[in-house]
């Protein structure tokens, strides 16, 4: 082959190998972007459902000790203490309806 032609390949060839390496980098870029959305999108799901649960369980005992308060059952006082945290909590996190009366009920009849 011609010296010349050599040296005129020899330059085409380095750009054809980085435009190779630089498609092969923004693939894995673009991988590693996708994989950081999907996590963060399971984060926000995680967040909601243990929310959903705190709230679901809070609601549940909450409404379980208000029933014994009305039908009789002793608390401590540190177990009423946690039960206000409980209820801040529950209150702060969305629970309201029923819940909400039975307590304000609850606190009229001087049972909390």
């Amino acid at each position: 082959m011609d010296s010349g032609i050599i040296a005129s390949l020899i330059p085409t060839i380095g750009t054809i190998v980085v435009a190779i390496i630089t498609a092969i980098t923004n693939k894995k870029a673009n991988k590693i972007e996708d994989i950081d959305k999907k996590i963060d999108a399971m984060r926000t799901e995680n967040k909601k459902d243990m929310k959903e649960h705190t709230l679901d369980a809070d609601k549940t005992y909450l409404i379980n000790f208000l029933s014994d308060l009305e039908n009789g059952v002793k608390k401590t006082e540190v177990q009423i203490k946690r039960t206000y945290e409980i209820y801040e909590r529950y209150t702060q996190n969305g629970g309201n309806s029923y819940v909400h009366d039975k307590w304000e009920e609850c606190k009229d009849k001087g049972l909390l």
